[in-house]
């Protein structure tokens, strides 16, 4: 069954199995190296390891993430430095330390953002500590060269291996930081984009779409501007909850009845409505008024009616966006004035 990957990678158990199967797999591999070599003093070494990755499970099981950080660290560490020293670096061993410094950060990471412990791991500390380690296996190379001599042809296939996990390592980290950060965009450009409370898009998005259209585009285009009548009475009466509650259904209508439209809040109790006549004609905005008119909504046992004034006003290339909106509101101040809740396309009242 597919984990779904925000679910995944907010399961700090889930994680933490994962790396230790993986690390599970490697110690097995690289005993079975050691004692294929005769390697006696890393055979050693390395059962010791490959123990402490088995208690890691236990450890995980008991949600005890700091101490197996610590451990998993710790193995790696000490692994790195002694396996250098005994084989060299043709085996590719030390490459870990750019694995190790990059999961620290990303370790750091995960748990502040999901497990709101930011404190699981020194990044810092690390570093030093894997700085460390690959010099003490550099110079203790340089000096005395590997404790053990090994088949040529099996170097290779470790540095091939060893070098393949660290990359797979890398790339793992860096398309969760990138899935991450186009994540954190989207739901920053959506905090931008749309209101919260109805879940339409907001005057900042209309301006927008506004600016990015030109003459040709906009020649058939109408805009309107919905108000809902006497709705101060409504929060005076009811209260702001009730309000709100209002606001959403007339939002939800509005979306549903004009869904080939643009539908926006515009602020406080009014909306706005672009789109194109070729794909939405004007006159469905009666059909809009009619299906708010009727509509019959209940809050905390008490029936709530309301009705709309809306102005609608068609593009004219002689004139510049706020001089379009300010028409169209201009008709709908001009309804709200002559009796309310109706649908004005067309008025001579200057």
């Amino acid at each position: 069954m597919k984990i779904p990957y925000k679910k995944f990678m907010s399961d700090p158990q889930k994680l933490s199995y994962m790396f230790n199967t993986v690390l599970v797999g490697c110690k097995i591999l690289f005993l079975t190296l050691f004692f294929a070599g005769h390697m006696v003093w890393m055979e050693r070494v390395e059962v010791f390891n490959f123990v402490l990755t088995i208690v890691g499970y236990v450890v995980i099981r008991k949600k005890m993430l700091r101490l197996w950080v610590f451990t998993l660290y710790f193995n790696i560490v000490e692994f790195m430095t002694l396996s250098s020293i005994a084989v060299g670096f043709g085996f590719g061993f030390q490459l870990y330390t750019i694995s190790m410094i990059t999961g620290a950060y990303y370790i750091k990471y995960v748990g502040s953002r999901f497990f709101g412990d930011s404190n699981i791991i020194k990044p810092t500390l690390v570093a030093v500590c894997a700085t460390i380690s690959y010099f003490i296996g550099y110079t203790f190379n340089r000096i005395h060269g590997p404790v053990y001599k090994t088949d040529s042809r099996v170097e290779t296939f470790f540095f091939v291996f060893n070098s393949l996990l660290v990359i797979a390592v890398l790339v793992f980290y860096m398309s969760t930081f990138t899935r991450t950060i186009d994540g954190t965009e989207n739901k920053l450009a959506k905090m931008a984009l749309v209101d919260k409370l109805t879940g339409l898009y907001n005057r900042h998005y209309l301006l927008s779409r506004l600016d990015g259209l030109n003459k040709e585009e906009l020649s058939d285009y109408w805009i309107a501007i919905l108000d809902i009548d006497n709705f101060k009475k409504v929060n005076d009466v009811y209260g702001h909850n009730c309000g709100d509650y209002v606001l959403k259904n007339i939002a939800e209508t509005a979306r549903d009845e004009c869904s080939e439209c643009t539908v926006c809040r515009w602020g406080g109790e009014e909306f706005i409505i672009l789109a194109s006549s070729g794909k939405c004609p004007d006159s469905i905005l009666e059909s809009l008024r009619e299906k708010i008119s009727g509509l019959h909504m209940n809050f905390e046992e008490q029936d709530i009616h309301v009705t709309v004034t809306i102005g609608t006003e068609k593009y004219s290339p002689d004139r510049n966006v706020d001089a379009w909106i300010s028409e169209a509101d201009r008709k709908l101040y001009f309804g709200k004035n002559n009796g309310k809740n109706q649908v004005v396309y067309v008025t001579n009242v200057q």
